[in-house]
């Protein structure tokens, strides 16, 4: 059963994809295919950071007495990125049409989820106001004293309406799903099938009422470019798109570039990490990370 390798999306906000070596009571993750956090259980049933691994570097933190098991997974593991398995989905739903609106959690498949999920989409964590819309900032109607990322997130939840709606869904190999409960969903929902076409391909629906709302979103996931590309299950041109708008934030795509399942154009990726070399070697400040 042990060691095994799979990989993770932290949504809701989303914070990328982590890494996963469990090797059983010892488990280590990865935000960027380089660093590697232990964490083993205690014994008394919490879960504590137990050292570090470095991809050519080894143990640089902890006890390899503890580590016996974890070590040797990841000194054999197999390529990167491992595969994402949380094919289980939590979308918010549009207040109109009932539809997948916007990505609210990930889940394995056959967890059962008996407590009473989020109803409520943040595209960032609370502390973070760096996030800037050149459409909101060109359009004369939007309120300066209202940041972007509220404007964002308003904009979002206020289509999945008052008394949102949110619901589980089984995801298939094709990108169908079936759905199953969640927060103020109609009985006959349950077990509905929904084509892959009816989920937004990213986090969250791309086609709005106005052109507005669709730049807003568009601004959202260029932000995001870098680690949205992380994800396996994209189409080429969607692809092609985030690749050019993750080279223009190089340093942030140099983070991750271990994780990438594929690259459309590859020698643009590549500028890109030379770009980021330069940029660290001369104390460029740095771009935000999410």
């Amino acid at each position: 059963m042990y060691p095994s390798y799979y990989a993770l999306r932290r949504v809701n906000p989303y914070r990328g994809v982590v890494q996963v070596v469990d090797a059983g009571e010892v488990t280590a993750h990865s935000f960027d295919g380089l660093t590697w956090h232990l964490r083993a259980d205690d014994g008394y049933g919490w879960v504590r950071p137990t050292g570090i691994w470095v991809e050519g570097e080894g143990l640089k933190a902890g006890h390899v007495d503890n580590l016996h098991d974890i070590l040797p997974a990841l000194e054999t593991r197999p390529a990167l990125p491992f595969p994402i398995v949380d094919t289980q989905e939590l979308w918010l739903l549009d207040q109109e049409s009932g539809l997948p609106l916007a990505l609210l959690a990930c889940d394995r498949e056959g967890v059962i989820h008996n407590e009473q999920p989020e109803g409520e989409w943040q595209p960032f964590v609370p502390s973070f106001t760096g996030f800037h819309s050149l459409a909101l900032a060109e359009h004369d109607a939007s309120d300066p004293s209202v940041s972007h990322r509220d404007l964002l997130t308003r904009q979002v939840n206020q289509a999945a309406g008052a008394d949102a709606s949110a619901q589980w869904f089984q995801r298939d190999r094709a990108g169908e799903g079936v759905g199953y409960s969640g927060l103020r969903i109609p009985d006959e929902w349950q077990g509905r099938r929904l084509p892959v076409d009816a989920f937004p391909e990213l986090l969250v629906r791309e086609n709005w009422n106005s052109r507005l709302e669709n730049s807003v979103i568009a601004d959202y996931h260029a932000w995001l470019a870098p680690i949205l590309l992380s994800w396996p299950r994209m189409a080429v041109a969607t692809r092609a798109r985030l690749e050019i708008l993750a080279c223009e934030k190089p340093r942030w795509l140099a983070r991750i570039h271990r994780l990438l399942p594929g690259r459309v154009d590859a020698p643009r990726i590549q500028a890109a990490l030379v770009a980021a070399r330069l940029e660290q070697a001369t104390g460029d400040p740095e771009q935000d990370w999410n």
